[in-house]
């Protein structure tokens, strides 16, 4: 049999060899050593082949021989070899001690198997060690590896005088099968009579605050750390820090980091990831830097996490150095960290190098082909995510997830694709996604965009308990853009008079829809009810839409007025919307300013020079308009071309 070997320094081989050269001599009757002693450094040093080969040239094995095999396939990994030993040693007629029932219980809490531990305590009890503190200990603690909990709890209760690691044992056991309320309560109760936690109890009770996501057990524990003097054990800081990063409690995280005396890179990654994660990217970065001055070497989390701060930041240029940086350290095989690499290329928009890395992932995952696919709708390239879609689903046999299928809806949105979009509404049913508020608030918006609002609103409809703001701003934006202003009206009415507060995207949506409708007085009323409200403060692009609604409606001296009275707040955009307005009505005289102002706001955007020459044109100065026309080409500004998806065809997807 080859089992697997653990890397072990040549001094240590040689060692052990030696030692290995005079035990043979000794098997043979010449020089005696404790055999016992050899198998446990081989096993310790992850040499089970010679270990196998020196136990079987024992010609009389102990019960201590048996044992040190039995613990050093424990140690090893080998919970089922350990167990076959044991048998056979059962079949010789030694009797177990402590210490081999000891390993058999380890080998039973890696195996998870209750009928196994339900024999081995059936075989304590015969051979009467249950009394033996060590072996209870072991058994509570492979009951509750098995989900037993209750019989775990048994045991327990009948030890008569029980020590820390019997207690320790037991709170572990109640943490592993998620029983973490019950757990604090027996560690109370332990502490009442005056049991003083070591590292090991702090560590797992740090686990059942954490899942309880309880501030005051969480600052109660950190007090009880300081407390018992635990705040030099690394281990013990690095769970503190990790329990407060969960929290996003960055303040007291920050505490805990600076009042470190001694940090390894588990400390160093978790305090970079909470800045990640709170999306304070740049501070990660110094952190970082500062990290490699006290000399520690990264490790793939911490990578992972830079290129996480770099896609936040759009920062191409540090990304490039430190995937440069991954290669050089050997990370470069890890698909965790190939999976962010495509992402943050994508979200730097650097299309090119995400498809290169992607192209150069041999075994790639799911998580592989969703970020490539994102990437390309990111990046206004919607029909090649869908062509990566029918690769992957030629190549490998991944389904969609949740967030792969928002990324694909996104891209059958921006084509119009509206079949597509019905068949992959019937893949997310089949594949129990109704309950997914972000599937469902996509759906509503790829049929908006699609122009078929009566399953973009069935949807909405069946959303009724799951609902949450965006899902109101993705049905109001959807009935404005095609043209159902009252209804987009109506629905932002009943969005408050009911739980959810409308926000800023959800002023945007129908104040949009109304400048498309012509609903001038709902408009400006909803606006007012907005700036009146003072929970929202208006942007350009809400003052944007009023402009576009009193343009639309020939209030041209009125909106004038508005992109005056609220300049700070105003752009290109409104000064556009007047010059759109100032078209349709035939303002020239406004119309030029409104061309001024966008030529000084946005001089590299050629479309006003384009609107204002349909202006002239508008009421018949064709000479002006040629002129400008003429201008446009002779400075070389060319207007980006609309795109007509009636004879584009996206083919093969299934």
């Amino acid at each position: 049999m080859i089992l697997k070997k653990n890397e072990k320094s040549p001094l240590t081989i040689l060692r052990l060899y030696s030692i290995h050269t005079s035990t043979q001599c000794y098997l043979h009757g010449r020089h005696p050593i404790n055999h016992s002693k050899l198998l446990s450094g081989y096993m310790k040093s992850g040499d089970i082949i010679n270990a196998e080969k020196l136990f079987e040239e024992i010609p009389q094995r102990d019960v201590v021989s048996w044992s040190v095999m039995i613990h050093g396939y424990n140690r090893n990994g080998f919970r089922r070899k350990s167990m076959e030993l044991f048998s056979q040693m059962r079949v010789s007629s030694l009797v177990p001690t402590s210490f081999t029932m000891v390993g058999v219980l380890v080998s039973v809490a890696g195996l998870g198997d209750p009928v196994l531990g339900r024999c081995v305590h059936g075989l304590i009890l015969k051979n009467g060690i249950d009394h033996d503190f060590r072996v209870a200990t072991a058994l509570l603690n492979a009951y509750a590896k098995c989900g037993n909990v209750v019989d775990s709890y048994r045991v327990f209760g009948q030890l008569e005088n029980p020590g820390l690691v019997s207690c320790s044992a037991i709170v572990s056991g109640f943490v592993y099968n998620d029983l973490f309320q019950e757990a604090v309560v027996l560690f109370n109760q332990f502490r009442r009579l005056g049991l003083v936690p070591n590292a090991a109890t702090v560590l797992t009770l740090i686990r059942a605050c954490i899942e309880l996501e309880s501030r005051l057990l969480c600052e109660s524990i950190h007090g009880i750390v300081v407390k018992i003097s635990l705040v030099l054990d690394v281990a013990v800081n690095n769970s503190v820090l990790d329990m407060y990063s969960s929290m996003l409690d960055l303040d007291s995280a920050t505490r805990v980091f600076e009042g470190m005396e001694f940090k390894d890179v588990i400390s160093w990654t978790t305090m970079i990831n909470l800045l990640v994660c709170l999306e304070h990217a740049s501070d990660a970065l110094v952190l970082f830097r500062h990290m490699r001055k006290t000399g520690i070497s990264q490790d793939v989390v911490v990578a992972m996490n830079l290129i996480s701060a770099c896609s936040i930041l759009g920062d191409l240029r540090r990304g490039r150095e430190i995937h440069a940086q991954a290669i050089v350290n050997g990370f470069q095989s890890e698909l965790p960290l190939k999976n962010s690499i495509i992402a943050m290329y994508s979200k730097c928009g650097d299309l090119d190098s995400s498809r290169t890395v992607f192209d150069q992932t041999n075994q790639k995952s799911l998580v592989s082909w969703t970020a490539m696919i994102l990437g390309c709708v990111q990046n206004g390239c919607p029909r090649e995510s869908l062509n990566l879609l029918i690769q992957m689903r030629g190549e490998e046999t991944f389904c969609l997830d949740s967030v792969m299928l928002i990324g694909v809806l996104s891209a059958c949105s921006e084509l119009a694709l509206l079949e597509l979009c019905q068949q992959l509404h019937c893949h997310a049913f089949r594949a129990g996604f109704p309950q997914y508020r972000s599937v469902q608030n996509s759906l509503i918006s790829a049929y908006s965009k699609c122009g078929d609002m009566e399953p973009a609103y069935n949807v909405f409809k069946e959303m009724i308990y799951i609902r949450d703001v965006i899902s109101w701003n993705a049905i109001i934006n959807g009935y404005g853009i095609n043209g159902h202003g009252e209804i987009a009206v109506t629905l932002f009415h009943e969005m408050r008079n009911g739980p959810e507060n409308p926000d800023a995207a959800t002023y945007l949506s129908v104040l949009n829809a109304c400048s498309h409708s012509g609903l001038l007085e709902d408009g400006l009323l909803i606006f007012n009810q907005m700036v009146e409200g003072h929970t929202i403060r208006h942007s350009e692009d809400h003052c944007g839409c009023i402009v576009d609604l009193l343009a639309r409606a020939g209030c041209l001296s009125d909106a004038s007025e508005f992109v005056n009275r609220f300049m700070e707040k105003t752009g290109p955009n409104s000064w556009r919307a007047l010059l759109n307005g100032c078209r349709l009505h035939g303002n020239v005289e406004l119309a030029e300013l409104a061309a001024r102002m966008v030529y000084e706001l946005d001089p590299g955007e050629p479309g006003q020079v384009v609107l204002l020459s349909n202006v002239y044109a508008s009421v018949e100065r064709f000479q002006d308009a040629e002129a400008l026309r003429a201008g446009m080409k002779k400075k070389e500004l060319i207007k980006n071309p609309g795109i007509s998806l009636i004879n584009s065809v996206v083919s093969h997807i299934g």
